[in-house]
């Protein structure tokens, strides 16, 4: 026969049996209790949708409604393109009032009266809408006045109907949700009551060597984590710090912004392996800034551009994380990207009280950054914030080297040295270029008349109206002489073509002073060509371009003619050369 057990053990029994039907009957009485208050609250929560359903029902027809009716006085297409979007809109939340009171027939026909109403309303509206556009604006105001006022009262009378039904039964329901709470309450507070008092009896039957080697066990489980994630969290930090160094040493030593955005890039993808980021650099306008990939992802998704207001890092001026799981605002720029693919830092990279671009970097494991990570991202973004600093400043030294100091224009140099790169710029991205070539009429007669003084004070003067007129990305060059060149990126042919006009007319309208004298009016001819992808070359381009100017002058001086597709006429003129 087996040994007979100790006698704790055998007391021990009866206790456990007695814990475990006592738990077992909490168990069944806590889980009716649930369902039944789970009941009650799901009744209460559809009350509640159909009474926000009404008011959306209300509030999509208001909105319709006074949009066309704007529409209809100021003929903006802007409000235009609202009604038509709001119009679907109160037809769609009327159909989904229908379906979400299909449980209750009594509300459910007035669900199917007021989407009747609101159908009608609409086709009103419409016809309202197209009478206006008709220009029976009298037949369409007492449409909406005959019709508008009774159909408005049916809806409100209806809808009003239903909130009354609807706030009579969420009364009644929440009473019921009430007494079903108080009655659950009361049996889990009993339940658990009872199951302490048994624990307790159990837990003092054990002995405290048990309890204490428990608790010596637990404890040196618990110092193990904590030993193990302070030792990967040390490791972690002199990684960072080790990756940080580097990246500042190779940092400080570039020469490009496109340098340092590749070190840059470089240096995060070992921080935040499982990450993404792209940088977004600010234009000289400061009214744009413009797409560039860093790491772990080519930037497909992401906009090619966006503006200052649409991130909310730049709003305020420092750090800003998006979380879908927390309540966090999403950036404008990043309403493309699903919210994992959102959920990131966007951190301004700043300089100097200067804004120079933005760094926006998300983890691809749909999970928050950690704070190791955070705080190696911001630390990589303040030190590529100085590094752009000093590269801007650098070649904003060199840019004024390259200024002509009569004109203030840039010179020959910068145009030889800009050209290649917008035009690379420009095919990469599959955009337009147009080149213009200025020169201005009979300036040699204007010298000899008036003297070299009276020449620089004309050339000073056409400096000042090409600064004016051309547009913050365009590049004004004194080509030398009296002949300037302008290149227009992302302008095509016919743009450029009016732009020239534009500045044919300014030209020719300028007024020069010089010792006291008005001198002048003074007219230029200018040629524009297009960039032809695969087939120009900087030479050929601006060759072209002097090929229109001087076909310009050939045919009278002061116009604008516009070199297409190469060819030559037999009258000795060239082809492609068109007004």
């Amino acid at each position: 026969m087996p040994a007979s057990l100790p006698r704790p053990v055998i007391r021990r029994f009866p206790v456990l049996i007695a814990l475990l039907g006592a738990l077992l009957a909490v168990t069944g009485v806590m889980v009716w209790g649930i369902r039944s208050f789970d009941a009650s609250a799901r009744w209460v929560n559809h009350t509640y949708e159909v009474l926000g359903q009404i008011e959306s029902v209300r509030a999509a027809l208001d909105a319709t409604e006074s949009t066309a009716r704007g529409y209809r006085l100021t003929h903006d297409p802007r409000l235009e393109n609202d009604y038509a979007t709001h119009r679907p809109r109160a037809q769609a939340r009327a159909d989904a009032l229908v379906r979400l009171v299909e449980d209750n027939p009594d509300q459910n026909r007035r669900a199917q009266a007021l989407q009747a109403l609101v159908t009608r309303r609409l086709a009103e509206i419409e016809q309202a809408t197209e009478l206006q556009r008709a220009g029976r604006t009298d037949v369409a105001n007492r449409l909406m006045l005959d019709r508008g006022l009774a159909t408005n009262a049916d809806i409100e009378r209806v809808a009003g109907d239903m909130a009354r039904v609807e706030r009579r039964l969420l009364t009644e329901r929440s009473a019921a949700s009430v007494r079903e709470s108080l009655r659950l309450t009361i049996f889990v507070v009993a339940g658990m009551l009872l199951s302490v008092a048994m624990l307790i009896v159990l837990l003092v039957m054990i002995g405290r060597e048990t309890r204490r080697s428990k608790r010596l066990e637990r404890e040196a489980r618990d110092a193990l984590v904590t030993l193990e994630a302070s030792i990967e969290q040390r490791e972690l930090l002199a990684e960072q710090r080790r990756v940080l160094a580097a990246f500042a040493g190779l940092l400080h030593s570039c020469q490009t912004a496109e340098e340092a955005l590749d070190v840059a890039g470089n240096a995060l993808a070992q921080l935040v392996p499982n990450g993404a980021g792209v940088c977004y650099l600010m234009r000289a306008s400061q009214n744009l800034l413009e797409l560039h990939a860093l790491f772990g992802t080519h930037g497909s998704e992401y906009p090619d551009a966006m503006r200052p207001e649409q991130c909310w890092a730049l709003r305020r001026g420092s750090l800003h994380l998006y979380d879908p799981a927390r309540p966090t605002a999403r950036c404008e720029h990043l309403h493309d990207l699903t919210p994992e693919q959102a959920c990131g830092v966007c951190v301004p990279l700043t300089s100097q009280g200067t804004t120079l671009g933005l760094l926006h970097v998300g983890s691809r494991l749909d999970a928050p950054l950690s704070d190791i990570e955070l705080a190696a991202v911001e630390s990589v973004a303040e030190h590529l914030g100085v590094v752009l600093y000093s590269l801007d400043l650098r070649e904003s030294l060199r840019v004024q080297s390259l200024r002509d100091p009569l004109t203030g224009l840039y010179n020959r140099r910068y145009l030889e040295e800009s050209l290649p790169r917008e035009m690379e710029r420009c095919e990469r991205r599959g955009r337009p270029l147009s080149v213009l070539m200025v020169d201005v009429d009979y300036f040699k007669r204007f010298n000899d008349e008036h003297g070299h003084g009276a020449g620089d004070a004309l050339l000073t003067k056409i400096g000042q109206v090409l600064a004016a007129v051309t547009r913050g990305e365009d590049i004004a060059c004194r080509y030398g002489g009296e002949e300037f060149t302008i290149v227009m990126p992302e302008a095509g042919l016919e743009q450029a073509a009016m732009r020239a006009e534009q500045i044919r007319l300014a030209i020719a309208e300028a007024s020069i002073t010089y010792m006291r004298r008005e001198l002048g009016p003074v007219t230029a001819s200018i040629g524009v060509h297009e960039l032809q992808v695969g087939l120009d070359t900087p030479e050929t381009l601006l060759a072209t371009a002097d090929r229109a100017l001087y076909a310009a002058k050939a045919q009278g001086r002061n116009r604008v003619l516009r070199a297409t597709l190469p060819s030559v006429r037999g009258d000795g003129l060239p082809g492609d050369l068109r007004a």
